[in-house]
């Protein structure tokens, strides 16, 4: 073995106590030598174990990299590149030839490929369809009446003067809570979901608005801030909370000081506040009478509007403008000067005369109202085709509280959230009967339509109905499209109405304003019917062609995936109608689509030449393994000994200890003769006809070569015969004549031979009995250098425990001798004094 500067591996740091204090013996190192035998014997085991250890490595290199080639090639059928798929060596390249092919796509298997030709199309599956015949919306944005809100609520009905429009001053202000650990803050909003405004200005309406917004915050899955907190109105009209803490503490912490002296809480300490908190309870905690002078306060239309801002979208891209001014307002003409301030700032956001903003006539249905219309500025008419939509606003403006009159969303299309008389769709209460419903009838069912659906509900409605149609709303072309949901021929779409008085005797005005139907669509006049396809094929080898009628352009025929794209091949006569023969079969004027199979060439060819390379890289690292002489100069290092070396030298010397673990085994010699004979000596000269031949020198240990070009030339001229020379198995074909194993075959057996993964131990591979792989987990703690792992483990324990027992025996034993000497040292100096030397 080659030395390393004295490098052992030392016990001394392992034995305990000190020694040689009266004796001057240096006790650890004579322990050292008396133990030498045994420590020598734990570090040749533990060598045996690092060798033991590096030699299954070795074996699973090996192991693992002909698992990954199995699993590629030979084992899995999940694999693009296994050579037994059908789908590695099919005729899956399917392509269509002749004049007509463009209106022809095939996929599918080569055998049903061989034997069908398209010999025309007469007609394309269409599902039953229906469009608006009419844009159905007005085109245009338009709000309420200026001045009116769509909640009376928020304006004072008792006001005189200007100023009638209700500021209440709750709103916006926050209340801040805690519960256990954690903390909410609630600000106090001005509409409810439905829209609608809430109450501030009394004790029982600031209760309501409080617990409703309360109910809206999550504390936990199950517990809304409503059940732990409850506002009510006191005996003395003032606001009270009360609260359910449980085994928690629950405080009303603050908030917003406004908020808290309009509910009449008071801001000193006292009172149930301590530290600026109240501690909520069942007890309720009350203010003081609330003044109802404080709670609200009413503002002028200038005061509301002035200097308010509204957002809108114009085909994507949104702007913000702004009301005039309060001195811009005076009072005099008011709407017209908000009309024409809005009209010059959308003229410079959008462009000048895309965007039309018009005030509703005196004495019209449209008075006080705002319109916004987009327009064509080169021609100056309606532009159908630009969408814009009022985005946002302030409250002031929009929404329930808002002076226009309008919600956020209005658009000049169809309003989807708004009621069928709100939408814009042109719809009017006297279009419904007293109830406020009517009735359509699409296919066999009907529909009740109520006027306060709204446009989704209504689509939901029909969607649902089981008139087997699908509605839906195109928002560029502002129409509704009907689709049948059923294919092809089965499939129809038929609407009508109902009357509804003298104007509309049969419901016709009504779908025209609801749907943009016209009395002369067939939609309403018999109703719309799908069609089915009808292709024309011929099989090989049979002079009959056979119609298809399918409800798909998209079919399968006999395992072919066939889609049509256009009509052709049948001869038509000047009417348009097909021409037969005297037996009257369809004549045909153009050439069929013929279909052409054949395999992926560059595919098969990639991967056999990935699997020459890999499998030549197998029989590399076996040979070198095999024939690798270990240098016996290079055992394991010890732990000792790695210390004194860099990380470097520790790699050089571990990778000339490691070469050789495997010089001459037994398996590897199988495996590299197995590896050496993978093509089948009565298949030689076929491979070579192919390409592919074993190399010539002994050396190369049975290595592959690969002629492309051969390769390229017998896919491209008979690729079943190729599929066979790679599949075959030994015996007798169908006309008597001897087969041999193909080198798929071959291949597969020597990867299961040596590496299978699957089944029980008994029935795994060579070198995963041997070693175990990663790939197996049963093998792991079942193979053989495993169990031999094992004992040695057992071995350097025993060895181990008998090395502690031969310590503790020397170092009692070295004790006693320095108690006997330190009592004898003892006794001597008392001698000494004795006789006065």
């Amino acid at each position: 073995m080659a030395t390393i500067g004295g490098l052992t591996n030392s016990t001394a740091n392992s034995i305990r106590g000190y020694g040689g204090l009266a004796s001057g013996m240096d006790r650890d190192t004579l322990i050292e030598g008396m133990t030498y035998g045994t420590t020598s014997k734990i570090t040749q085991q533990q060598q045996k174990k690092q060798q033991l250890e590096w030699k299954q490595n070795a074996v699973r290199a090996i192991s693992d990299m002909m698992i990954a080639f199995a699993n590629k090639y030979t084992a899995s059928l999940t694999s693009s590149g296994n050579l037994f798929s059908s789908m590695f060596w099919g005729r899956n390249n399917i392509t269509t030839t002749g004049a007509n092919s463009k209106f022809v796509s095939v996929t599918g298997t080569a055998s049903a490929a061989n034997a069908i030709t398209i010999m025309g199309v007469k007609q394309m599956a269409k599902d039953a369809k229906w469009s608006s015949s009419q844009a159905v919306s007005d085109m245009k944005v338009q709000t309420g009446e200026i001045g009116k809100t769509l909640d009376p609520n928020a304006i004072d009905s008792t006001a005189t003067g200007d100023a009638k429009y209700i500021v209440q001053d709750l709103v916006g202000k926050t209340l801040d809570f805690k519960y256990g650990g954690s903390s909410y803050s609630v600000t106090l909003g001005l509409t409810k979901s439905d829209g609608t405004l809430y109450d501030y200005r009394t004790p029982q309406g600031i209760a309501d608005a409080i617990n409703d917004q309360l109910s809206k915050v999550e504390v936990n899955d199950n517990t809304k801030l409503s059940d732990l907190v409850q506002f009510q109105v006191g005996g003395s009209g003032n606001v009270e909370i009360t609260g359910n803490p449980g085994s928690n503490e629950l405080k009303v912490v603050g908030g917003d000081r406004t908020a808290l002296d309009l509910l009449g809480f008071p801001s000193k300490e006292g009172d149930g506040k301590t530290n600026g908190e109240w501690s909520l309870s069942s007890t309720a905690i009350g203010g003081k009478p609330l003044d109802p002078d404080k709670l609200s306060h009413n503002i002028t239309f200038a005061e509301k509007v002035a200097g308010k801002e509204l957002t809108f979208s114009y085909n994507g891209t949104s702007k913000t403008i702004k009301m005039p001014t309060a001195d811009e307002l005076d009072g005099t003409n008011d709407n017209e000067a908000i009309r024409e301030s809005i009209q010059t700032q959308l003229d410079s956001a959008f462009g000048k005369g895309r965007i039309k903003v018009e005030l509703g006539a005196a004495g019209t249905d449209d008075e006080g109202k705002l319109s916004f219309t987009t327009y064509n500025p080169s021609n100056n008419t309606v532009d159908t085709t630009s969408t814009l939509t009022l985005v946002s606003g302030s409250s002031d403006l929009i929404g329930a509280n808002g002076v226009l009159g309008i919600k956020a969303g209005a658009t000049n299309r169809v309003n989807m959230n708004e009621s069928l008389v709100t939408a814009g769709l042109g719809l009017k209460d006297s279009d419904f009967d007293a109830n406020g419903n009517r009735d359509i009838r699409i296919n066999d069912k009907t529909i009740t339509i109520n006027k306060n659906d709204t446009v989704n509900s209504l689509m939901k409605k029909i969607n649902d109905s089981g008139a087997g149609v699908q509605i839906s709303y195109q928002t560029v072309g502002d129409k509704f499209t009907f689709t049948s949901t059923e294919k092809g021929a089965s499939g129809s779409i038929e609407i009508s109405g109902t009357a509804n008085g003298a104007n509309d005797t049969d419901g016709s005005a009504f779908l025209n304003k609801l749907f943009g139907i016209d009395s002369g669509d067939a939609v309403v006049n018999g109703g719309v019917r799908g069609q089915d396809a009808v292709v024309a094929i011929k099989y090989n080898g049979s002079d009959d062609v056979v119609e298809l009628i399918r409800d798909s352009n998209s079919f399968t025929v006999d395992g072919l995936s066939i889609g049509v794209k256009g009509t052709f091949g049948y001869k038509l006569d000047a009417d348009g109608n097909v021409e037969t023969d005297a037996n009257g079969e369809p004549l045909f004027d153009s050439d069929p689509v013929e279909i052409d199979a054949r395999v992926n060439t560059d595919n098969i060819v990639d991967n056999i030449k990935s699997m020459v390379e890999e499998y030549n890289k197998i029989i590399e690292l076996v040979n070198k393994e095999l024939t690798t002489k270990p240098d016996r100069d290079y055992s394991p290092l010890t732990s000792e000994q790695k210390k004194e070396l860099s990380e470097s030298e520790i790699e050089v010397w571990e990778e000339k200890a490691k070469s050789g673990m495997l010089y001459g085994d037994s398996d590897l010699r199988s495996l590299s003769s197995d590896l050496r004979f993978i093509i089948s000596g009565g298949n030689m000269e076929a491979f070579r006809a192919i390409g592919i031949t074993t190399s010539t020198l002994y050396s190369d240990n049975g290595k592959l070569t690969l002629d492309e070009s051969k390769l390229r030339a017998a896919l491209e001229t008979d690729p079943e015969s190729v599929e066979k020379l790679f599949t075959s198995k030994a015996g007798t074909d169908a006309d008597g004549n001897k087969t041999f194993d193909g080198i798929a075959t071959n291949l597969k057996n020597v990867m299961d031979k040596y590496v299978k993964t699957l089944g029980s131990m008994d029935t795994k591979g060579i070198l995963i009995k041997k070693a175990g792989s990663t790939s197996s987990p049963m093998s792991l703690t079942e193979n053989a250098f495993y169990k031999q792992l094992a004992e040695i483990n057992k071995q350097i324990s025993k060895l181990e425990t008998r090395l502690e027992s031969e310590r503790d025996r020397y170092i009692k034993q070295f004790t006693s001798l320095e108690t006997l000497i330190s009592q004898m040292n003892s006794q001597s100096s008392w001698l000494s004094q004795l006789g006065g030397y």
